[in-house]
Order: structure tokens, then C-alpha cells, then sequence
């Protein structure tokens, strides 16, 4: 399907989609796409391709694609307008980027660090969205040094990858703020002069909300804030902060809302991305450091595994203490006293989480190298509780020495099936 588009005119394309310019000039989200590239649009996803001559384009149109010209620009003038005034300041400076849900984040995020490559800035970008991370993995916080003009985060692959293991920050605030300054950090010490670009979640509604936002601005210390909103929905947590270079631009007409449904979609894809090539590997219990939602480094004598062994009366295969709660495994067919779990809650003061064997199937890992750098991510496949061996459905072919298990839990097609532990505080 070809279709022509006049200057100054706006091709909205909704994926699945793959798009190729046959001739003239169009941008998408301020990179120049010219003759003969392609640009795929993800299911879920809407780019704007904008003309800035007349051109013509092949559209590959998948199920439930479609497309659309319009008058209204791509680019808002705000966008414009803030993105040329950052780059005209002095070199090595960082901007987080606040917004709601459908805002606009991504899209200025990609705008920026455009429009910056072509004033031959270094670019980086740090995406701390667990949710509908577009770099890397969910459930991760990602660092990427940009080496040309792209139209999606997504075609990126992350530098560098701090492990969460959850898909809202609600579940882990420390964890998010700890991640994003340590890359950060990496990001200033590789390329001192570089933009730092901060992608932020839409989680801004309620007390908590406000109060996280907060402590990622105090955190990070960004020079500037970019703020997205159609209302007023941003004030509680602007008015909550003080003395800050804070720019608010407006949220694109066009932009494209996304359900439940299809926000699952594109997690899906994003698990599948980094999760290609994986393979079965072994790795010693005895060998290897386990952290995160599961104590699979515990031995038989550990001291709260004993006195919970005794109390619910049954064999405990491993055992973790959280300041909420007790994770514990025990034997897939094993029983489990009511009465003895409310007795261990009330003499522990804490909700006892058990799971059968062959719960932790499924949940993704990540896998890290002496220094501490994360090499991926995985999946649990096996554990055998009796020799101590843990096996790990995983693309990593490279030596490690820590695995960190989060509690997302995949299908074996690597879609997402639930969160374990969910509306537990596991830190």
C-alpha cells in the first residue's frame, strides 16, 4: 500500500507496521528517514512520520495496523522549543522526564536525544520504567550510550542493566532510586560532556506516587525536569519540590492510549527480545551467590528454616525472611496446616508466603559476573533442592557468579503469567 503526503503533513502509522520511504524527505520523532530505509512500528506502538518534503512511502500493514494523515504536527512547538534551548546550554548535563500514562515520555525522550546527535552531543538514556520498559527487560532499570538517530527505544539494547525483578515501582522504590544513580553515575564516568536522558514510569497518582517521584528528583538531582500534562495532574509532586529548573511542555494530540491488555503485550515482547537464544544451563548452589525473592543458598541447619520446620510440621526446602514476611517452599504434595500457619504468623509477626515445589518454575532471573554486572536474564526451570543445583533457561553463555530471582513468573512462550508475592513487601 503506497501512499503520497504533502509537506508539513503528519503520517500516523499504528503497528504492526513496516514502513519504506520511496522518495522525498520525512522525520520520525526527529530522525531523518530517508529512501530506501525501513521503519517498523510495533503492535501497540504509533510513530508519526512527518513530512518535511512531499514524500511517498510502502506501508506493510499487519493485523489491526493502520494509518492516517492529519494536519496536526508531530512535533509540538513546545517540544521544539525546549529541546533547542537544553542544547544550547553547556555540555554534560541530565533530564528526567515526568509524566502520567500516555504522556508522551517516550517520545520526547527519543526527540531529545535526536535532536541532540544532530548537534553532535553524546547521548544516554536511562530508562527506569519497569513496567513498559522499552530498552530493556522488564522489571529492570537500563542504561543505553546512543550511537545514531532510531525511531524506538526498543531497537536499542541496554550498556549497562540493574536487575528489580518487579513491574511497579511501588514494590520497590529503594531498589528503582538505588539502580538509576548508580547508571547514572556510569553514564557521567564513560562520557563526562554526554546528555543523560531519564525516562521516568506513569506512576504519578496518590501519596506514594508523589512521594517516589520526589525522592527520584532529590536522587538523581536532574538540571532540568521536563514535565508532560494535559491538566494539573503534575502539581503535587511539582509543588513538592524546590528550587528546580522545571520545563512543562505539552502532550502530543495524537498520541496513541494503550489498555491493560496491550501494556502486557509489549512486556511480552520485550521478555521474548532478551530472552532469544536461551538455552538450559546448570549451575552448583554451592558455586554461585542467590539473592532476591527465594533463599536457595540456605543449608539444612539455617536457624529459621528449623524453627519453621517445627512449627508448620513439615519439611521446608528453602526458607527467606523479609521485614513483612516468610517465603518458604515445602514439597509439592506435602500438607500444610491452616492452624499451623496462623500460630507461625502470630509467633513470627509476619505472613508466612509458602509455595509448592515447582512454584519458582518460571521465575525470571537475572544472571551477573564477578563484578557485578549484569550479563541477562533467565528463567528458573528446575531447582533440585536435594543435590543443590538450579537450573536456568537463559541466552547468558558467559561465566557467572550471581543470580538475582525476581517475581515476575513467565510461561514457557515467555509470556507473563503473574507477579508471586504480589502486595507483599519483599525488601
Amino acid at each position: 500500500m503506497r501512499y503520497r503526503v504533502n509537506k508539513e503533513k503528519t503520517l500516523l502509522v499504528d503497528g504492526p507496521a513496516c514502513a519504506q520511504i520511496l522518495s522525498g524527505a520525512a522525520e520520525v520523532l526527529g530522525a531523518e528517514i530517508k529512501p530506501e530505509m525501513k521503519v517498523i512500528i510495533r503492535e501497540g506502538k504509533r510513530l508519526p512520520f512527518e513530512a518535511c518534503s512531499e514524500f511517498e512511502a510502502e506501508l506493510f500493514m499487519g493485523e489491526q495496523a493502520s494509518c492516517i494523515e492529519t494536519d496536526v504536527a508531530a512535533i509540538p512547538h513546545s517540544w521544539r522549543v525546549t529541546a533547542n534551548n537544553i542544547l544550547s546550554e553547556k555540555r554534560g548535563i541530565t533530564v528526567l522526564i515526568l509524566g502520567g500514562v500516555d504522556s508522551g515520555k517516550t517520545g520526547f525522550c527519543i526527540y531529545l536525544a535526536n535532536s541532540a546527535l544532530k548537534a553532535n552531543w553524546k547521548v544516554a538514556v536511562i530508562d527506569c520504567d519497569l513496567g513498559q520498559s522499552d530498552l530493556g527487560p522488564p522489571g529492570t532499570v537500563d542504561l543505553c550510550f546512543v550511537p545514531k538517530p532510531f525511531t524506538d527505544l526498543f531497537a536499542l539494547f541496554p550498556d549497562d542493566s540493574v536487575f528489580v525483578g518487579v513491574t511497579s515501582p511501588s514494590r520497590a522504590v529503594g531498589d528503582v532510586l538505588d539502580a538509576t544513580i548508580k547508571l547514572k553515575a556510569k553514564a557521567l564516568k564513560r562520557q563526562e560532556d554526554c546528555l543523560t536522558l531519564i525516562n521516568t514510569d506513569g506512576w504519578i497518582d496518590g501519596d506514594d506516587a508523589v512521594k517516589y517521584k520526589v525522592r527520584l528528583i532529590e536522587t538523581v538531582d536532574p538540571d532540568h525536569i521536563v514535565t508532560i500534562q494535559t491538566g494539573d495532574e503534575l502539581d503535587p509532586i511539582i509543588s513538592s519540590v524546590k528550587e528546580r529548573n522545571i520545563i512543562a511542555i505539552e502532550s502530543p494530540e495524537n498520541i496513541k492510549k494503550r489498555d491493560q491488555k496491550t501494556r502486557r503485550l509489549l512486556r511480552g515482547f520485550a521478555y521474548k527480545k532478551h530472552l532469544k537464544g536461551s538455552k538450559i544451563r546448570s549451575f552448583p548452589l554451592n558455586w554461585i551467590k542467590v539473592e532476591g525473592s527465594l533463599n536457595l543458598n540456605s543449608q539444612k541447619r539455617d536457624q529459621l528454616r528449623e524453627k519453621m520446620q517445627k512449627i508448620l510440621e513439615t519439611e521446608i526446602l528453602c526458607c527467606k525472611e523479609t521485614s513483612k514476611s516468610i517465603v518458604l517452599i515445602i514439597r509439592k504434595k506435602a500438607s500444610l496446616n491452616e492452624e499451623a500457619v496462623k500460630i507461625a504468623e502470630m509467633e513470627m509477626g509476619k505472613k508466612i508466603i509458602a509455595l509448592r515445589k515447582g512454584d519458582e518454575k518460571g521465575l525470571l532471573v537475572s544472571l551477573e559476573d564477578p563484578s557485578g554486572k549484569m550479563l541477562g536474564i533467565g528463567t528458573i526451570h528446575n531447582v533440585d533442592f536435594r543435590n543443590r543445583i538450579i537450573k536456568i533457561c537463559t541466552p547468558v553463555d558467559k561465566p557467572i557468579s550471581k543470580i538475582k530471582i525476581g517475581r515476575i513468573k513467565l510461561d514457557p512462550e515467555g509470556n507473563e503469567k503473574e507477579v508471586l508475592f504480589d502486595g507483599s513487601n519483599m525488601r
